[in-house]
């Protein structure tokens, strides 16, 4: 008898320790969770994620362009500064840097928010740890909703035939004993054929599904915490989860996948033996249409929640303040949070500047402190420093566009196309703009940037940085100069990178070349030819 029934205990013990496995896992991977919450809340820290996630941005578009989220290092935000607990949380966090609010109401509406829920930091950790379940996943979500799968009917039928395989080993085992392994053997293959066939037809959507039931779950969880945070996406969540039964219904036999390849391998070893994702699919996507406002919406609100829960995480971390919205555009002591030790430095817009300065001496990094702050003030309604007053505008550059090069396009006809785009947009911006027109000849880009400069300014608030000097003679009646500087210390170039009033009266480009060790004969006549065209 032992002979007989060993295979069927034996399948059955192997089953029986592969779930116990991973509820082990499971309970031993949310201390940790719960741990790396407690660590990292309020402190300078970042989640790792590699992938696309542009998901919601994708679908709802922005008002930041590709080259200045480029200019402003939105992919270093995104690496250096992911307190998000969810992939969720990062698009939006990505969308909303991607989509400054240009209503002063609802950038009020946000700080309230955030002051009304930064202490309430127990809440705020019970929820991370709930929006941690859901995690960081591959998939893209949404296209469930957007892209329909025809699966064969005859593939639907043997879903559900070989269903129940479990329980024809069972039967197997009963009836032929020993002589049922092959049999066992057969079904299982049969089992992962079809698993396979499903995965490969609907293009890795039974993962999605699974993600997605992973979503509805979390949200009702959070829902049912009756948390005093969040609590009017929380009430909306609640109202769409309503909605949702159905939906909710059809994907309740499916797992949870976590990205965690040891919590993820029972419930894969589960989907194989009882194909209950499979069997669903076709069901699951006739809701789909009939919901997918819904299901758009209850995504949008996690990330929104999941993001604004890493908002205050940040705050803490950096201690930002709280951004004024008035119809001026200054700051004190702004900074660079991507910068290891950044120095601050003043901001006053009363009147467009032309910025100056040797090479290095913090010119671009200026510009991007300024860019960065606006993005997370009219995001966020945070910045980094002491105090910015800012109006609620666009924002375009022009700083680094030498990506634009691999579309065909001369640098100076990818900045040209840029900037005149900036002029084609007759709105009020904050325009940043490094070396303009540095791909032609001297005189043509002085002339064209004098003119285009001055026709700026009428109408933006413009922060230009520039080599040429004569711009800030040509430009002075529309331009307020400021500038950086460095010293020449015992043959060392040193910089302190603090604004300072004026136009730059130094130049570092010969000095740079002598500490590069150049042939004296180089240096010399250089230094004499300066001098001779300084004085003409």
């Amino acid at each position: 008898m032992r002979d007989y029934y060993a295979p069927i205990i034996l399948l059955l013990a192997f089953t029986g320790v592969i779930f116990l496995y991973n509820y082990y896992v499971k309970i031993r991977n949310e201390r940790i969770l719960r741990a790396e919450i407690i660590k990292n809340f309020g402190k300078i820290h970042s989640k790792k994620y590699k992938g696309k996630i542009d998901g919601i941005y994708k679908r709802l578009g922005g008002n930041v362009s590709e080259i200045t989220a480029a200019d402003l290092n939105f992919d270093k935000i995104i690496e250096k500064m992911n307190h998000n607990m969810t992939r969720l949380g990062l698009e939006y966090f990505y969308y909303r840097l991607r989509d400054l609010i240009l209503d002063e109401s609802k950038l009020l509406k946000i700080q309230k928010n955030l002051k009304a829920n930064e202490d309430k930091e127990d809440q705020l950790l019970e929820m991370q740890f709930q929006l941690g379940k859901i995690g960081f996943f591959k998939e893209d979500v949404l296209n469930l909703l957007e892209e329909e799968v025809k699966v064969k009917r005859e593939l639907e039928i043997e879903a559900m035939i070989f269903s129940f395989t479990a329980l024809y080993i069972l039967i197997l085992f009963i009836l032929l004993k020993a002589q049922a392994i092959l049999f066992i053997f057969a079904l299982l293959g049969i089992n992962i054929y079809i698993y396979k066939k499903f995965n490969s037809i609907t293009l890795g959507k039974l993962e999605s599904l699974v993600r997605l039931k992973n979503i509805l779950f979390v949200a009702e969880s959070l829902t049912k915490n009756k948390n005093k945070v969040f609590t009017e996406e929380l009430q909306e969540l609640e109202n769409i989860l309503k909605d949702l039964g159905p939906l909710k219904r059809t994907l309740r036999s499916f797992g949870f996948l976590t990205g965690n390849a040891e919590m993820d391998f029972a419930e894969t070893y589960k989907n194989v033996l009882f194909l209950s994702e499979a069997r669903r699919f076709s069901k699951a996507q006739k809701y789909f249409k009939k919901y997918g406002e819904e299901i758009h919406r209850l995504y949008y609100l996690i990330g929104k929640i999941d993001c604004e829960i890493g908002i205050i995480s940040i705050t803490k971390a950096y201690k930002t303040n709280f951004a004024d919205f008035g119809e001026k555009i200054s700051g004190k002591n702004l900074y660079n949070p991507l910068l290891k030790d950044p120095v601050p430095n003043d901001l006053d817009l009363e009147k467009s500047i032309i910025l100056t300065g040797s090479n290095a001496s913090g010119k671009s990094t200026y510009l991007r402190t300024i860019g960065i702050n606006t993005a997370f003030a009219l995001s966020f309604g945070v910045f980094f420093g002491e105090r910015l007053e800012i109006k609620p505008m666009k924002l375009r550059s022009a700083i680094d566009i030498s990506d634009s090069i691999m579309e065909n396009l001369s640098y100076f006809m990818a900045e040209s196309k840029a900037i005149g785009e900036m002029i084609g947009d007759g709105e009020e911006k904050m325009i940043l703009l490094d070396e303009i027109f540095r791909g032609t000849n001297t005189i043509d880009r002085i002339a064209s940037a004098t003119a285009t400069l001055k026709y700026l300014a009428r109408n933006n608030h413009v922060v230009a940085a520039t080599h040429d000097i004569e711009l800030t003679i040509l430009l002075k009646d529309f331009y307020k100069n400021m500038h950086f500087e460095e010293k020449i210390e015992e043959g060392d170039i040193k910089f302190d990178y603090l604004l300072k009033k004026g136009p730059a009266t130094s130049r570092n480009a010969i000095a740079i070349l002598d500490n590069l060790n150049y042939p004296r004969e180089i240096i010399k006549e250089a230094r004499a030819l300066s001098k001779d065209l300084e004085e003409r």
